[in-house]
């Protein structure tokens, strides 16, 4: 609660008496005094509602336009959620075991502590296509209406022969150079 109500008995400056609206807008603190007020005040509560309102807004804001946290990582996209690597799958006929590899698209996170996850497959769906649809899954989720910002952060294709690269000499993976996404094997 935001609103502060002062009847004498608390440690304040003069002892004052009234009522306080106190709330953190964009990182400013705003704040009303209400002198000699000592029960309830409509316009003290009206206006910590419209303050509160306000407060929302800039929050939502703020939530539609982070960006990642500077990595050092191959797999950033530059959109919080929404990392690209290869994503291995494991196959088993006749007691071989087959290790499959796929450039994907991974949304993840959590909101209101419900966990999600994710992938939109590159080289079945397209570059341009798997990531429209990422990001239209992390709008879904997030509850974001800024799927434009999202889409113009779309990374360059490119980025996966340096994930390629990473996975194979760093991670361990054998991956057939044929997995690359189809628009770097044209």
């Amino acid at each position: 609660m935001t609103v502060y109500r002062y009847d004498g008995s608390q440690k304040t400056p003069k002892n004052y008496i009234g009522v306080r609206v106190a709330v953190s807008v964009n990182g400013v603190l705003q704040q009303k005094w209400f002198p000699g007020v000592t029960g309830e005040c409509k316009e003290a509560e009206e206006l910590e509602r419209q303050w509160k309102f306000e407060q929302q807004l800039y929050k939502s804001k703020r939530m539609g336009e982070r960006k990642e946290k500077p990595q050092n990582s191959a797999y950033v996209t530059g959109v919080a959620g929404i990392k690209m690597k290869f994503v291995a799958s494991i196959k088993r006929r006749n007691n071989n075991v087959y290790h499959s590899y796929a450039p994907m698209f991974i949304i993840s996170g959590s909101v209101n502590r419900q966990k999600f996850s994710k992938k939109y497959n590159i080289k079945t769906l397209g570059f341009d296509m798997a990531w429209f649809k990422a990001c239209q899954y992390a709008a879904d989720k997030y509850g974001s209406t800024r799927l434009d910002y999202m889409l113009e952060k779309k990374p360059s294709v490119q980025q996966f022969h340096l994930i390629y690269r990473w996975q194979t000499e760093h991670g361990g993976h054998v991956i057939p150079r044929d997995r690359l996404p189809n628009e770097l094997l044209d």
